[in-house]
């Protein structure tokens, strides 16, 4: 061999040589990434979730896990100046603290190796559970926050609190609806994490984001759960207003804290609160043996006479599986008899919207009264608004015909997508029914005199938005 194709050979075998260092770099990368999206550390905060106490104008409530760790629960934070921007670094010389406790939680990981797997093996494991309410907060402030134990700490995150006033023609709130967010396996909730990124960037300092269940597939796998609250990027930034869906409905109360600290409303999953002079009823589907329990309906009545309720802008009720729907589980047992149990209490008391989630497709009601069988009378226009065309419904109590109440359901904002036959249903009146291939998100602004809704679906390869219906109540 001649010295020319020695040095050939031996060029070959270095780029040979350097090639196999690169794949191995690379596959060792790769498993390091792998297994650090399943790694948690020791005292390291995570599933870090904000709701509203009793009054979101001046309570906020943290819950959030740790492998282990010391037997304490600190929340410390301050308000922003006006025009004041947030850092990275909190300021510990402005901040208040409030202590709230620990409990030890007993759930499930999956077996080593079937972390990616749908149908994992799921082994036994206790997690510390942290919970803190926090009282005293001033109205319509945006707040730093960090949570921990008084030694290790979460980074910063933001929080606003609602203001102490009501919603006018030129003043109100926007925020975000999701729902049946269900994933199995890491990869359901980076598409969940893109959905959110999404509706973030449409919707960028909203007011909270209400989940209308299933945010789990397997509510037992603390996994996943991880997966959700830790994968899309600032959501420990947005309080959530969180609502039990038939998926999580054992688990929920380990990952939401509701209510206040010596109050009852939430600890049975179902509770109301006021945003501004808008009500918001939340309702817990799974607390009977089908439909709701007896406790629950006439806490519903009374949560809806309330003076607040009776002298809302508008009365919103919040609930996972749909009473009124025309597909997949329409005509299920267990939805029938929610149906006949709920809609009469809707139209005695005069709720504007019902906004649902376990039928993962698009669907709107008519106006409907009268249990549901009648259309009530209203007028129609179109309004350009978020540079969108919305079409917006006005109510007119023509022919007799008095209120009306719209069922309104986005869609599934996860992986799972339905795409089950309509039903045969005279009792549904339908406004608009359609199966969605991708992820939807809901963006809501809300002020005196209307309540628009805008809902997207997410490309789940390409990452585009494309616009499912705008559409609103006018008054």
């Amino acid at each position: 061999m001649d010295q020319k194709n020695k040095k050939h050979i031996m060029i070959l075998g270095i780029v040979i040589g350097a090639m196999l260092l690169i794949l191995v770099a690379v596959l060792v990368a790769v498993s390091v990434s792998r297994n650090s999206r399943n790694k948690l550390d020791e005292m390291d905060p995570f599933d870090i979730a904000l709701t509203f106490g009793d009054d979101p104008k001046t309570h906020k409530n943290f819950s959030w896990y740790t492998v282990s760790g010391p037997e304490r629960s600190i929340v410390e934070y301050y308000p922003l100046e006006t025009g004041e921007a947030a850092t990275d670094k909190f300021d510990l010389t402005r901040a208040s603290s409030a202590e709230g406790f620990t409990e030890t939680i007993d759930t499930y990981l999956p077996k080593e190796g079937d972390e990616y797997s749908a149908s994992a093996v799921l082994e036994p494991k206790s997690f510390t559970r942290h919970a803190v309410f926090v009282s005293g907060l001033s109205a319509g402030k945006k707040y730093v926050y960090r949570v921990g134990d008084g030694t290790n700490w979460s980074s910063p995150g933001l929080f606003t609190t609602a203001p102490d006033s009501t919603v006018s023609k030129t003043e109100g709130f926007s925020f975000i609806i999701v729902s049946d967010v269900q994933g199995f396996v890491y990869s359901d909730y980076e598409l969940w994490a893109k959905v959110f990124r999404k509706s973030s960037e449409m919707c960028s300092d909203p007011a909270f984001m209400v989940n209308l269940g299933d945010f789990v597939e397997r509510q037992d796998n603390a996994l996943v759960w991880k997966y959700y609250f830790d994968l899309p990027e600032g959501l420990r930034n947005v309080t959530t207003v969180p609502v039990i869906g038939n998926k999580d409905d054992k688990m929920f109360m380990n990952y939401f804290l509701l209510g206040t600290k010596d109050g009852v409303n939430g600890l049975n999953g179902y509770y109301s609160f006021d945003y501004m002079n808008v009500h918001f009823t939340v309702l817990n589907t799974g607390d009977g043996s089908k439909d709701l329990s007896k406790t629950q309906v006439k806490w519903l009545k009374r949560d809806l006479e309330s003076a607040n309720a009776k002298n809302a802008a508008f009365r919103v009720v919040l609930i996972h599986k749909a009473p009124y729907s025309d597909r997949n589980h329409a005509d299920d047992s267990e939805i029938v008899e929610i149906r006949a149990q709920l809609l009469p209490v809707f139209d005695e008391y005069g709720v504007d919207v019902v906004l649902e989630g376990h039928d993962h497709y698009y669907f709107r009601s008519e106006p409907v009264t009268d249990n549901g069988t009648a259309v009530a009378g209203y007028t129609a226009s179109v309004v350009n608004s978020r540079g969108e065309s919305v079409n917006v419904f006005t109510l007119t109590g023509e022919n007799g015909v008095p209120g009306g109440s719209f069922y309104f359901m986005p869609g599934a904002s996860g992986v799972k997508q339905h795409n089950k036959s309509f039903r045969d249903m005279p009792e549904i009146l339908t406004a608009r029914s359609i199966i969605v291939d991708d992820p939807t998100f809901c963006i809501c602004d809300v002020t005196e005199d209307h309540i628009y809704f805008y809902t997207y679906s997410v490309d789940r390869y390409r990452s585009v938005t494309e616009v499912v219906e705008c559409w609103g109540i006018g008054k």
